[in-house]
């Protein structure tokens, strides 16, 4: 297990890893300056992203991109779900996103796993032909535990992961680790290629 200083190294440090988990509390600082830079594994114009959010509306994750990432990708999806649903209607305040490729999309209930694996599938079956690296976040599986019991969750990522695996996806998934026992985190460690962890300096540790 080695150590980082800053996050801007954790793309290059989990290069071949399909499957990402950061444990970090969120929400936080550290937590989205990994965010912003497990989705950018390239350029940004050469990448399709997609966002799946339960903990924020996806106008809040347009704007966290903004903060963090001066460039838009070339197509990004944003899956909200449960009471943040209310913003898939909603137009963005930055009005150069009006004619920016962005499609959103709404889950009603967090605890619809088939629902949100549909979805997912859709937006994975709309690029793949398209040229660009496509790269996902889970923000987060904390909130979808309350919804749903670990067993379930874990064979619904199982497939998923397999998913991305197929179309040369990065995925990366968030989790609080100070809301679960170590039970649940190393279950859920078992799904994917690397780990990424803040540890109580604040810097990053990768175990892959």
């Amino acid at each position: 297990m080695a150590s980082a200083s800053s996050p801007e190294s954790l793309a290059e440090r989990i290069s071949g890893a399909c499957a990402i988990l950061v444990l970090a509390p969120s929400p936080g600082s550290h937590d989205d300056e990994a965010c912003a830079d497990l989705l950018t594994l390239t350029e940004p114009a050469d990448e399709t992203v997609l966002s799946v959010t339960v903990t924020q509306t996806a106008e809040e994750r347009v704007q966290e991109w903004d903060t963090h990432i001066d460039e838009w990708p070339a197509q990004m999806g944003i899956i909200s779900t449960g009471e943040f649903t209310r913003s898939a209607t909603a137009t963005t305040s930055s009005a150069h996103h009006l004619t920016e490729p962005l499609e959103i999309e709404a889950i009603s209930d967090p605890a619809d796993l088939t629902g949100l694996g549909i979805t997912i599938n859709t937006f994975l079956s709309e690029w793949a032909d398209r040229e660009q690296q496509i790269v996902v976040c889970v923000h987060s599986l904390t909130p979808l535990l309350q919804y749903v019991d670990l067993q379930r969750l874990f064979r619904f990522l199982h497939v998923l992961i397999r998913r991305f695996q197929t179309q040369d996806a990065v995925a990366h998934f968030h989790l609080d680790p100070n809301a679960h026992d170590a039970q649940t985190v190393n279950i859920l460690t078992q799904l994917v290629g690397a780990v990424v962890e803040l540890d109580a300096d604040g810097d990053w540790r990768v175990n892959q």
